[in-house]
Order: structure tokens, then C-alpha cells, then sequence
């Protein structure tokens, strides 16, 4: 079975949905039967992290609204993480351009590190603050994992490498209609949007494994 997964590094629900799929393959048995595969999204292609400002500051001032108001409106999102096990800091929380970091996950993609990429850039975010489009953050991340560091620095220093790779994986979602992320594809035939319920996934695995 092969799972393929759209998704950002500071998408909340991507980070939440991810913790619901394994707990779903631990619960279904097929944990060791799937083959998950990671694709580039952006959510806000635009974004340029501002020096000294958190997430909480960026909204707030997006919106014209009070940071309190900004924080009751981010505790649903802090609480499903929360159930899940997982960790979201908003006070930390930095916001920044992901499209560097992208370019090198299809690097981490071809080493068979696409998977542990993603969630070490997950945690880097919601949990210890990092700017994830500062080039030696990038770096030190993505040799956490297992990269080259040198090949890394090169992928960095040269901002034409694997941005085509990165734009085409953008595209085949809007293309198959995907308007936001998470997205799953389960065996090129079941999507599912969102960080669906643990018994969303663990239906539609049954529902793959039987057909298989």
C-alpha cells in the first residue's frame, strides 16, 4: 500500500494529521506494509520571516486583531496536538519562507529520507522555534537527519537546483484539485483532506487493505 501525502513544514494540521496516520497503521496492523512518500506544498508561498516577530505577532498583525484573541483562537489547534501527544508553541513559532527548506527535502527524498526530513522540520518549527529559511538552520537540520552537509550547502547556495522539482510536485496537486493540505492519496485512489480522526484513517486503510 502506498500512501502519498502533501504538506508543508509549518502546516499545523499536517504535523497533527501525520501523528494520526501512524497511530492508525499501529492500529490496523499495516505500519510495516505502507509505503509513505512525502510531497512538496507551500501554504504561504509569500511568507518572509520578519526579525524578532512570532507567529502570534504575524497574525495579529495580518488580521488587525489582539494577540489574546490571536491565542484563544490557536488553543483548538494546541489542544488536538495536545491529544495526539505532540507539542505546538505558538509563542516560538516563527514565521518564514519554506521554499529553500522544500528544495532540500527533495534531496532528503532521493537518499530515502523524506520521511525523517519531515518530521525533524515539523519539530523544528511548532516546537523549538527555528526559522526554517535561514540556510545554516536548513543545514544543521538536514544533516540531523542524515545528509551530506556539503551537498546540502550546495543545493542551498544554488536557488535554481531542484526548485523545478519542487514547483511540478506543487502542481500535480492543483492539478488533481488539492486546495489546501494535509492531502492524502491512498493507492492512487482514495484522497482525504485534513487531519482527519484516527477512525477516518483506519477505514479507509481496511478499505484499501481488503482490495489489495
Amino acid at each position: 500500500m502506498k500512501v502519498t501525502i502533501w504538506s508543508d513544514f509549518n502546516c499545523p494540521f499536517c504535523y497533527i494529521g501525520q501523528a494520526h496516520l501512524e497511530k492508525a497503521l499501529k492500529e490496523t496492523g499495516t505500519l510495516e506494509d505502507v509505503e509513505i512518500e512525502y510531497n512538496s506544498y507551500q501554504l504561504s508561498p509569500d511568507a518572509e520571516y520578519r526579525e524578532g516577530e512570532n507567529y502570534i505577532d504575524h497574525l495579529a498583525s495580518m488580521k488587525g486583531s489582539g494577540t489574546e484573541e490571536i491565542r484563544q483562537m490557536l488553543s483548538y489547534t494546541e489542544e488536538m496536538a495536545n491529544n495526539v501527544g505532540l507539542e505546538i508553541n505558538h509563542e516560538t513559532i516563527k514565521h518564514a519562507n519554506t521554499f529553500d527548506a522544500h528544495r532540500v527535502f527533495q534531496f532528503a527524498k532521493s537518499e530515502g529520507l523524506g520521511q525523517e526530513y519531515f518530521k525533524r522540520f515539523y519539530k523544528a518549527h511548532f516546537v523549538e522555534g527555528k526559522i526554517l529559511s535561514d540556510h545554516e538552520t536548513i543545514t544543521k537540520l538536514a544533516t540531523e537527519v542524515g545528509l551530506n552537509e556539503a551537498k546540502v550547502s550546495t543545493i542551498l547556495e544554488n536557488p535554481t537546483i531542484n526548485q523545478d522539482a519542487v514547483k511540478q510536485e506543487i502542481l500535480v496537486a492543483q492539478t488533481i484539485g488539492v486546495q489546501g493540505v494535509p492531502f492524502y492519496v491512498f493507492n492512487n485512489k482514495y484522497g482525504l483532506s485534513g487531519a482527519q480522526p484516527i477512525e477516518t484513517f483506519k477505514q479507509v486503510l481496511e478499505t484499501v487493505q481488503n482490495e489489495a
